[in-house]
């Protein structure tokens, strides 16, 4: 824990472009480190967004491409000279046509002094560090891609109590990672990593810069069968989901190399497995983990029902796909068995590729309508399971994918499924033609 927290801090203090002094750099020092990287135009467009009544130094700065265009963009960090306030200002530019701009302006607040906010750019990404308190330090890493700034990944270190976590969360992959360790007497460690998938309601156009459709396609993730896949083109696949309030939706495209149907009762053939953990969690770490005496414990049983929910795909002619079997470790009432029959079911082939499209309606995990009740999203144990058959006379070659490490009786394994109600973007993604464009349709009368 404390060596990865070190190799973090080291990477992002002790770089040649940040500022090692107590009192941080003048204007006209950094116009002159800039010179090496920019015309004085450029360099003017900079200093052009900043006010010329405000007094300031820079406290950090990088130069980089994190636009993706092979052109060097700027980051740094500015204090405000008299400010009483704990604040360093961050400010993005990105070279569009030849000119920087700004895209990206935000106060940070530190804990002791300015240089606790580091700024650096590597691998097409702008990151910035920030102490958040004593033993709890956040970067978040940036990317810009065709007027779009949107948060990429996030990754936070923290004490509490006898443990360390650490938390990344990539936003690109929708893949979240948690190691746990303990650093008191008893040794103690967990690690884990698990595709999410966002759901947000059906009426929301979600466009680029927020996380939308998860790929899965990792052989850490093939739970079971992993030595007869042969990688993503033999099986893979991607899903996206939304809702309304009355029902779950998904639309999952697979990637298989060779297709095969179950035949009769006895058969062996493809078909997708849905799991669900039905709890609704306010974040990732109180769905894997129970607090019991100020400690943490795994969810290694579960607090209600686990559902799975087993889909035949039919043989994409006459047999169309059916639900198969529903399953739970607890009984189901009777609301609930009704409720099956309102599962509906897509399935065909599209670009070379087979789309299955599912609707289950909320009443089948016992609640009447969505579960969410503030406003705030709610983190749901969710695995989809696509199970592929190459050869349906050798049924011991059958090779299991899915989005976590995953284990059906250990809730604390599952992936996840996000809810995401309006307002909440889920992540910061940021247009910078959006005002312009609104300004332009404000003049044609909208």
């Amino acid at each position: 824990m404390k060596k990865t927290l070190l190799f973090f801090l080291l990477s992002f203090f002790l770089l040649p472009t940040f500022v090692y002094s107590q009192s941080g750099m003048t204007v006209a020092e950094f116009k002159t480190k800039l010179e090496q990287y920019f015309n004085e135009e450029m360099i003017n467009d900079v200093f052009d967004k900043i006010s010329q009544k405000t007094k300031f130094t820079i406290w950090g700065w990088d130069v980089g491409d994190f636009s993706g265009d092979n052109n060097p963009d700027l980051a740094f960090s500015i204090k405000i000279l008299g400010e009483s306030r704990k604040y360093t200002y961050v400010y993005l530019f990105v070279d569009i046509d030849g000119y920087l701009e700004l895209v990206y302006v935000q106060p940070f607040e530190y804990v002791e002094l300015p240089l606790e906010i580091g700024i650096s750019i590597r691998n097409n990404k702008c990151s910035i560090t920030q102490k958040r308190k004593k033993d709890y330090w956040t970067i978040k890493s940036f990317s810009f891609d065709n007027g779009i700034l949107f948060l990429a990944e996030e990754y936070s270190s923290q004490l509490f109590s006898t443990f360390g976590l650490e938390t990344t969360m990539n936003y690109q992959n929708n893949e979240a990672s948690f190691k746990l360790e303990s650093i008191g007497r008893t040794p103690f460690v967990f690690n884990t990593s698990f595709n999410f998938v966002p759901s947000y309601p059906r009426s929301k156009n979600v466009y680029k810069g927020y996380p939308l459709a998860t790929v899965v396609n990792k052989i850490d993730y093939v739970f079971s069968g992993s030595y007869y896949w042969k990688g993503e083109n033999d099986c893979s696949f991607s899903i996206k989901s939304s809702f309304d309030d009355s029902y779950i939706y998904f639309i999952m495209t697979i990637t298989d190399d060779f297709f095969v149907p179950k035949e009769c009762d006895k058969c062996i053939g493809d078909k997708v497995i849905f799991w669900f953990d039905f709890q609704p969690f306010p974040n990732s770490i109180k769905r894997m983990f129970k607090q019991i005496e100020n400690q943490p414990v795994l969810r290694d049983k579960p607090d209600g029902n686990i559902f799975k929910i087993e889909i035949n795909l039919g043989n994409l002619l006459e047999k169309l796909p059916f639900v198969e079997a529903v399953n739970s470790n607890e009984p189901l009432d009777h609301e609930q068995v009704k409720s099956i029959e309102k599962i509906k079911l897509y399935f065909n082939t599209q670009n070379a590729k087979y789309v299955l499209k599912v609707r289950i309606p909320f009443t089948l995990f016992g609640y009447e309508t969505l579960p969410i009740d503030n406003d705030q999203p709610v983190h749901i144990g969710f695995n989809a399971v696509y199970v592929d058959v190459d050869n349906e006379f050798r049924p011991n070659e059958v090779t299991y994918l899915t989005n976590s490490e995953f284990n059906e009786s250990k809730p604390y394994s599952f992936g996840e499924l996000v809810l995401i109600p309006e307002p909440q973007k889920f992540v910061f993604a940021k247009n910078i033609y959006l005002d312009n464009l609104l300004r332009i349709l404000e003049d044609f009368g909208f």
